[in-house]
Formats: C-alpha cells, sequence, structure tokens
C-alpha cells in the first residue's frame, strides 16, 4: 500500500510528458524534470511502454487523458485502466474501469481511484490489495486514502488466504482506521470460515506490520497432568536493529504463575543466541523453582565463541515443566562455554563445563571442567615431505563439590607417513606418544603429584576398488573399502592415578582391526549419486585378550567394535573383566530400493557366546511427509528391549491422521505415545489438529488442541 502513490506519480509524470496522439504507443527512457511536490518518491529512469488507443494534452488547463485499453510498464510493474485523467496543475489523478497494478511485491485491483500526488489522499472505489510476501489480501468497498500512510476502510475484509473465488478464512470489518507500520482498529469484527460466521467482535486491533513491531502474541493453551489447565500470553518487545525479547506469563492451575523471559540477538550473519529465564513459585510443592538456559554462535574471522546454558533450580525440574524427552531422561543438565582461535596449521581454545547432577545421589562427585585449555596441532610436514606431525596439548581444572580436585596437564603426539605402495593401495605406520601429569588432592591438605607417559605405534593398510555398470541407460557405481590396521599399546602402570576422564588410565593393546565397507550407487546424467545399498563391517583382535583399563570410562583409544560393547556393558552395569582376544562383530546395513522403501539394520554379534549384545532392524514406506509408516526394533543386552511405532495417513486431502508409540518389550510397558488428528482445509491457510500424548517417568497423560492461522499465528498447545 505504501507503492500505490508512487505509482500514480509514475503515471502522471509520463502522460504531462505526452503530447496528443491518437492509437499511441510509445517506448523511450524518461528522466522526468518536474516538480517534486507532484511527483513524491519518484524518479523515472528506467526504460517505459506506454499504450492507449488514444491520448490527449490540453494545453489551456493543463489536463492529459489517455482512453482505451491504457497499459503502463515500468520494468517489472504493469498498470492498466479503460481511462487516466491526470490534472498538472491541481495534481488530481483519476483512474476509471478496472484499473489494475502488478509488481513483483505486490498488486491491487479497483473498478476506480482518485488520488492527489500532492496531498497523498483520496479514494479506492470497490476493490482489493495484495501484499505478495505476507499473502496479506485486503478488499474493501472503499477504501479512503486520508494521508501519507493512514486508511479508511469502509465495509472491507482482510485474510492471508487468497483463495478463488472465496477465502478459506477472513475477517470482515464494518468500519476500520489503518496506520501502515502500526495497527489497523475495526469494530464490527465477523471472523469467517468458508463464508460461514463463527466468531463476532465488537471491536479489535490486528498488526499492519512492515517492519519488527512490539506488541502481544496470540495465546497458548494446555492441559497435563502436571501441571493442569493452562494459559500462556506473550508479550513481543523490539529492542534495537539487531536483538529482541518476548515475556511470556504462564497461568497453571496446579502450580501457580510463571513469567519467562526470552532475549534474543543476530550480531552478524554467522552469530546469533537466545538466552531464556524463569523465577517462580510453585503452589503445589510450595517452593521457589527456577530454570536458566539458551545457547549462543559468534564467529569472526578466525575466533569462534559459542555457548550452551542449561541450569534447572531442582532435580525434577524437568519432569515436572517440561516436555522435551532428552531433558526428562537425562543423568545431568550441562552447560558449556566455548572460546577459539583457528589457523591454517594450528586452533587454541578456552573451555568451561558445568554438569549439574539430577539423580539425587548423595555426595554430588560430579566432574567439572573450570577451565580447560587446548592447543592443537594439525598435520603438518617435518624433517622431509611426507613424514606428518599432529598433536594436541590440554591444561584442564578438574572441580567437585565432594571428591578428588585436580589440575591435569595432557599432550598427544603422532608421527605418520603415507606409503603408496598401488595406485588403489596405501600403508601408513605411525608412532604416538600420550603424556600426563596431575595434581589433586587424595584427602583435605594432602596434594599428590603423578604422571605417566605412553609410547604407542602401528600401521593402517587400506585398499579401494570401484567397478562401473551401465544398465538399461542407468549408470551404476559398486566401490568397496578395506582396511586392517595394527595397534600397540604397552602396559603402563597407572593404578595411582585419579580416575577423572577417560584419559585418566589408558588400557594396553595388541590389538588388529579388520573393517570393510561397500557402496552401491546409481549415477544420471545432470543429478547426484544416488545410494542405493552400503554395508560396513568391522571386526577386531587383541593378541593374549584385551585388558581393562581400571577405568569406567571407554577407552579413547579403542575401535569402534570395542567402544560400543563397552558402553553396553557400562549401561547395564557390568564390572570391567580381562575379555577374551576376538571382539565383537560390528555390522550396519542400509538398502534404499528405488521407489518408497527404506530398510536399515545394526548389530553387534558376539561370536563366542553367539548371541547379540546389540541388535536393531528398521523399515519405512514413506510417499511424502502426511504419508509414511515406519518400524523399529532395538535391543542392547541386559540393558533394553524396545519396539518404536509411527504411522501418519492422510486418507483425505482435508483429514491427517498420526500415531506414534515407544514400547518397551523389557518391562512391557508403555513408555510413550500419542495419537493426533489434523484437519486441513481445501488449501493449506488454515488447520485444526486435536493430539493426545502420554508419557512415562513420570506418567503424565497431556491433551493438545491446536488452531493455526497462515501468516497469523497458531493458539493452542
Amino acid at each position: 500500500m505504501k507503492r500505490i502513490p508512487l505509482v500514480f506519480a509514475e503515471v502522471a509524470v509520463l502522460l504531462a510528458l505526452c503530447g496528443s496522439l491518437e492509437g499511441a504507443e510509445l517506448r523511450f527512457p524518461l528522466a522526468p524534470k518536474m516538480p517534486e511536490s507532484q511527483i513524491p518518491g519518484s524518479q523515472l529512469t528506467a526504460p517505459v511502454h506506454l499504450n492507449a488507443d488514444s491520448l490527449t494534452y490540453d494545453d489551456n488547463t493543463g489536463v492529459t487523458e489517455a482512453k482505451g485499453n491504457v497499459e503502463l510498464v515500468i520494468r517489472n510493474r504493469t498498470m492498466r485502466a479503460d481511462r487516466i485523467r491526470y490534472d498538472a496543475w491541481t495534481g488530481e489523478a483519476d483512474l476509471e474501469g478496472k484499473v489494475r497494478y502488478k509488481d513483483p511485491d505486490e498488486e491491487f485491483a479497483f473498478d476506480r481511484i482518485t488520488i492527489n500526488l500532492g496531498t497523498e489522499t483520496g479514494i479506492l472505489y470497490n476493490g482489493t490489495i495484495l501484499i505478495r510476501s505476507s499473502r496479506y489480501l485486503i478488499s474493501s468497498r472503499k477504501v479512503e486514502k486520508t494521508g501519507k500512510e493512514t486508511f479508511l476502510i469502509d465495509k472491507g475484509s482482510f485474510t492471508t488466504c487468497p483463495c478463488d473465488p472465496e477465502p478459506d478464512w477472513k475477517f470482515e470489518v464494518r468500519r476500520s482506521r489503518v496506520t501502515l507500520d502500526q495497527y489497523a482498529y475495526g469494530r464490527d469484527i465477523t471472523f469467517r470460515i468458508r463464508g460461514v460466521p463463527v466468531l463476532w467482535l465488537p471491536y479489535g486491533a490486528f498488526p499492519v506490520k512492515l517492519t519488527r513491531q512490539s506488541g502481544l502474541l496470540l495465546p497458548n493453551f494446555s492441559s497435563s497432568r502436571s501441571k493442569g489447565y493452562t494459559v500462556e500470553i506473550p508479550y513481543y518487545r523490539v529492542l534495537n536493529r539487531w536483538s529482541d525479547a518476548t515475556l511470556s506469563v504462564e497461568t497453571m492451575s496446579r502450580r501457580g504463575y510463571r513469567p519467562e523471559l526470552e532475549y534474543r540477538f543476530v550480531l552478524n550473519p554467522d552469530s546469533e543466541g537466545t538466552i531464556r529465564g524463569t523465577w517462580f513459585h510453585d503452589k503445589s510443592v510450595n517452593r521457589d523453582r527456577w530454570r536458566a538456559y539458551g545457547e549462543n554462535i559468534f564467529r569472526s574471522g578466525r575466533w569462534t565463541a559459542n555457548a550452551m546454558l542449561e541450569l534447572p533450580s531442582d532435580n525434577v525440574y524437568y519432569l515436572d515443566l517440561v516436555d522435551q524427552d532428552n531433558l526428562r531422561s537425562g543423568r545431568d543438565a550441562r552447560s558449556e562455554g566455548f572460546v577459539g582461535s583457528a589457523g591454517e596449521e594450528t586452533a587454541q581454545a578456552i573451555s568451561v563445563t558445568w554438569n549439574k547432577d539430577l539423580q539425587g545421589i548423595p555426595g554430588d562427585n560430579t566432574v567439572q571442567r573450570l577451565p580447560e585449555y587446548t592447543a592443537t596441532l594439525l598435520p603438518r610436514s617435518v624433517i622431509f615431505p611426507g613424514l606428518d606431525l599432529s598433536g594436541v596439548f590440554s591444561a584442564t581444572n578438574f572441580y567437585r563439590r565432594e571428591g578428588i580436585d585436580e589440575v591435569r596437564g595432557r599432550g598427544f603426539a603422532q608421527l605418520s607417513r603415507t606409503l603408496f605402495l598401488y595406485p588403489s593401495i596405501t600403508m601408513t605406520p605411525y608412532l604416538f606418544a600420550d603424556i600426563l601429569e596431575t595434581r589433586f588432592e587424595r584427602s583435605p591438605g594432602s596434594r599428590e603429584i603423578s604422571g605417566r607417559f605412553i609410547p604407542g605405534g602401528g600401521a593402517a593398510l587400506s585398499t579401494d576398488a570401484r567397478r562401473d555398470y551401465l544398465f538399461r541407460g542407468a549408470g551404476f557405481v559398486h566401490a568397496v573399502g578395506t582396511s586392517l590396521g595394527y595397534r600397540y599399546v604397552p602396559k603402563v602402570g597407572q593404578e595411582d592415578l585419579p580416575v577423572t576422564d577417560r584419559w585418566s588410565r589408558l588400557a594396553p593393546q595388541s590389538q588388529f582391526v579388520l573393517a570393510t565397507s561397500q557402496r552401491f550407487l546409481e549415477v544420471k546424467d545432470g543429478a547426484s549419486p544416488r545410494e542405493l545399498a552400503s554395508l560396513y563391517v568391522e571386526w577386531a583382535y587383541d593378541v593374549g585378550g584385551k585388558d581393562p583399563s581400571g577405568s569406567p570410562y571407554v577407552d579413547p583409544l579403542s575401535p569402534l567394535v570395542r567402544s560400543l560393547r563397552d558402553q553396553i556393558d557400562t549401561g547395564a552395569g557390568r564390572t570391567p573383566r580381562r575379555e577374551s582376544a576376538v571382539s565383537d562383530v560390528y555390522g550396519k546395513l542400509s538398502l534404499t530400493p528405488p521407489g518408497r522403501w527404506t530398510f536399515q539394520g545394526e548389530m553387534l554379534f558376539d561370536p563366542v557366546e553367539t548371541n547379540f549384545t546389540m541388535g536393531a532392524v528398521s523399515s519405512e514406506w514413506k510417499k511424502d511427509h502426511d504419508n509414511r509408516v515406519l518400524a523399529e526394533y532395538r535391543v542392547s543386552r541386559d540393558l533394553a528391549e524396545d519396539v518404536h511405532g509411527l504411522i501418519v495417513w492422510k486418507p483425505l486431502r482435508s483429514v491427517r491422521l498420526q500415531t506414534e508409540a515407544n514400547y518397551s518389550v523389557r518391562n512391557r510397558s508403555l513408555t510413550d505415545g500419542s495419537a493426533g488428528m489434523s484437519v486441513f482445509p481445501k488449501s493449506d491457510c488454515w488447520n485444526i489438529g486435536f493430539v493426545v500424548e502420554r508419557k512415562s517417568q513420570p506418567t503424565d497423560t497431556s491433551v493438545k488442541l491446536t488452531f493455526g492461522l497462515r501468516g497469523m499465528g497458531s493458539m493452542g498447545n
């Protein structure tokens, strides 16, 4: 709507420059010289194309008139009308008969338009205005332009769902006062869906925003066993060009009022962040509760600074007040900050990590890193070309509320060289050393210093091969990669070192690792390769058997096939023991045949006890986002056995059904599940959804009813 006076000014300038023509067709670049008061905001420097059956100009009155199939084209803007009359002395412009205007941003259509270009006032009769960016469609019997950015609308309507012949929904207003970039205030408002009135308001205000503006957002409603019935009312505030905030107040029938403040900022295209906080008195437990959380990413040149904050007031805050499953089931709440600088060959960083224990175990000995410095040397040639040196050094202050505090320095360096034995065969021998020195307090007032030096080495032999096929005009590629590696880590006494993290103690190794991968791809001209099948298998053999490290953490130098088994054993509470020389066999398979099916499988098989340590299979049929079926089975020995299912079905164009469930076979109970239905109209301009969701740990059932209008927002939760 801001563009309307500019368009009329361009029309007036063009007509004022033209003489009397019959059957006029003009094509020329214009650089008009007229008083700026008559052409507000206009500079016609673009090529112009004007068509009209007749074009006349009266020298005595200063009136220019174009009649019959008038068409004006300026760059990518087009205006059409049956008649255009312009008075150069008064600035009055009159357009009649199917007035149409279109550009990439907006378009309008009216029966008649009269406007004064000097005062920027006028009347638009019986028509519509469409703003493409927001899909706002404004219709009115009469739009009176009372100022540069103010309008009076008589018997109008607006919607963000411009469908033919009738919008799926619209607000009808008997009379409205509109100020661009502010609000439209209306009286006698009727909300209609497919022409049927469903809501009436005596008075209302609607945003007419071309930029970010402060104001109330749509409220949210929800119901759950933990919080009861809730109503949340958010208020949005623009602070400056690069930041804003939202203050919301949630009224919970069981727990009281909970305010929350969210602050957002964008410093540059690669740097943004969000900080949230809430503090309230929970009447259900009669105490104050709070939560602070957020994240940020900052990048500028070689510098990077990231942070993640997650601090609840108590161990059951997430169970009572948060819906996110990863937080509800977590053992701790993790907060961390990071500042780093990276060059072509080196990188340095300082970080802090704080873990809040959520288990409620007496004697909190959770390890905190306050702070940690890390320097990394990327592989670079030394001594002579081909010999690469890489390494990492870290210095860490470990802090515990209860337990052993520690200050540690650790360094790891590796020399390697890649030898090309054949075009597709390489050998990479390497030597490494891991050095650690620590100062810790085993008992109050008693400081001890200890350390270790662990040398090691090994080699990796790898080969790659591929074969191309052509079948029925399509190309296929079969790629195979195989590697055989050996790593030796001697046994070094580490019993006097405190067990703080996974690098505290390293297990001895004399281990071979065999890994093979296969991929089958389809290659078509002009398209990216499509993977039809892939297979990865890994197996390890430790000469003399695998020795435990004496640490509950997974050994960082172990191969994947050993690490997976260690993680499952740790989760299941199995005590470390001397294992057999033969590791489990790890395998991962993926099949994506042409069509809509996808199959995946993953397993960890114990060849000694001939059973599965871990296994997972899944299959999915997917036509699109609204029609898919997923089934998954996963088992971890002595730890968990679960079935996951998802069905999304859209039997009708206007109805979408979805159900999802996780079932624990081990516990014979439903872990969580949901079932819902969404109703869509003929278009996607609005929707209604109804979902029933059930969670466990603790058990809670919530009912969600949502109603959304595209371009306006959504209500319900």
